[in-house]
């Protein structure tokens, strides 16, 4: 009888205690009576890892199609480990407003490859005629001579580059909730928020410094790591609704980020001279991209993405005593974002030293986590999330610019509409890559202390 007395007590107090913002719309404030000013100082640890199998297209030579077709061949599996702490202070300005900022500090970021298939069959080194290794062409698509040239060495298996053991960038943002459903209980806890992602790590050029025999990435010693930094400027605004009702919480949140270039931003035109260097296993530009690359400018830069998501979850709240301020609360939410087509980089970077023009494509999963407050100043969380993204290409340059497409003829006659970042091995169809089966893990372990 005890132990139900107490369980019924432990309700009522959680039905009639005032409702609290979900963590997902948690904010830092100052000034409400009896708090003058908050500060909130954490650390958390994030894990994430993406495998995904590469394939690449190639002629069906048994299709009776007219002009015949292509199918596709697993030609990679490819896994990337990230580990990195990330501290984060938040602190109360007014009301319900906070400002934030985070640096994290990347322990190592790393990206490997192994042997797919061709044709069905299991694939090692010497086994892909015409392909990876036994490639017979150059990024003009002419006979390259002596051959075969590889596009890239995947030997030893796992090929690893290293990245990491520095810090990444600087976000800083703010945060303001609009309504409160503690001080109004007719209407939701309404935040609305901004973050800005400086681009304060060091640029990796993917370009630069690589062996002129084989194109090798400088970053293949665990012990020289490579940097992290895209030098690019993060612009990321977000809302959030949740309201309590009881035991449970329910939220949805819309962000869109919008990315823009910083005078560091990496090009492939950086490189360019290394890329058509006289070591034919080097040549990874076309042969006019000398010159287009002065008469393109930005135009054969980056081209960054814009990506837009929306997150549905509901927190359930099993515990809550409102006096000592303890709570424990589960949180599970539903995600999808979507992320425009870019010249940037992707899984193939590191391997070819190139940004690759990357098609737009829709990462959708779910997340649990677990937040305990232990008492007023101190909380502890725990995330764990999975999640897909669509197939898609992960090369495709165009041959060339114009406001309709140019043909062969106009591009070589006119040698300054040939695309210097198009390359021949990668971008054309029946050779281009592309990337599915993807999933992504993530983990993170976290506590925050509260003043």
């Amino acid at each position: 009888m005890r132990r139900l007395h107490g369980a019924l007590t432990a309700l009522a107090l959680l039905l009639a205690s005032p409702a609290g913002a979900a963590e997902i719309s948690r904010v830092a404030s100052s000034g409400d009576p009896g708090n003058p000013f908050d500060i909130d100082i954490g650390v958390r640890w994030d894990r994430t890892v993406e495998r995904a199998t590469i394939t690449r297209e190639r002629a069906d030579a048994t299709s009776t199609l007219p002009g015949g077709s292509v199918i596709e061949d697993e030609r990679v599996r490819y896994q990337r480990s990230k580990n990195a702490i990330v501290p984060r202070i938040a602190i109360g300005l007014y009301k319900d407003l906070e400002l934030h900022a985070e640096m994290p500090y990347v322990l190592g970021d790393d990206r490997e490859w192994r042997y797919g298939s061709y044709a069905g069959k299991p694939t090692g080194p010497g086994t892909q005629p015409e392909d990876i290794e036994g490639n017979l062409i150059d990024a003009n698509g002419d006979p390259c001579v002596p051959s075969p040239c590889p596009l890239f060495v995947l030997s030893p298996d796992p090929a690893t580059v290293y990245h990491g053991g520095r810090a990444g960038d600087l976000k800083a943002g703010i945060a303001w909730g609009i309504f409160n459903d503690q001080k109004d209980d007719t209407k939701p806890f309404w935040l609305v928020g901004m973050d800005l992602t400086i681009p304060t790590a060091g640029l990796y050029a993917p370009g630069k410094d690589r062996t002129t025999d084989q194109w090798l990435s400088p970053y293949r010693v665990q012990a020289k790591p490579g940097p992290i930094g895209e030098k690019i400027w993060k612009w990321d605004l977000y809302t959030v609704f949740s309201k309590r009702y009881g035991y449970v919480e329910p939220y949805v949140k819309g962000h869109a980020q919008l990315a823009f270039q910083s005078a560091s931003t990496y090009s492939n035109c950086d490189a360019v001279n290394e890329a058509t260097a006289a070591t034919l296993a080097a040549k990874q530009m076309n042969a006019e991209a000398v010159q287009n690359c002065k008469t393109w400018g930005s135009e054969a830069g980056a081209k960054l993405p814009f990506v837009a998501g929306l997150t549905f979850g509901t927190e359930v709240i099993p515990f809550e005593d409102a006096a000592e301020a303890q709570k424990l609360t589960l949180d599970l939410r539903f995600f999808a974002e979507l992320t425009s087509k870019q010249r940037f980089y992707n899984e193939l970077t590191d391997l070819t030293g190139k940004l690759h023009m990357t098609d737009g494509y829709m990462e959708i999963g779910g997340l649990a986590a677990l937040y305990l407050r232990a008492s007023k100043w101190v909380q502890l969380q725990a995330k764990a999330s999975i999640a897909t993204r669509t197939a898609h290409y992960l090369t495709g340059e165009s041959r060339g610019k114009g406001s309709s497409s140019p043909t062969d003829a106009e591009i070589f006659a006119d040698g300054t509409l040939l695309n210097p970042n198009y390359d021949a091995r990668y971008d054309a169809p029946g050779r281009r890559f592309r990337i599915s089966e993807v999933s992504v893990f993530e983990l993170s372990f976290g506590g925050v202390l509260q003043f």
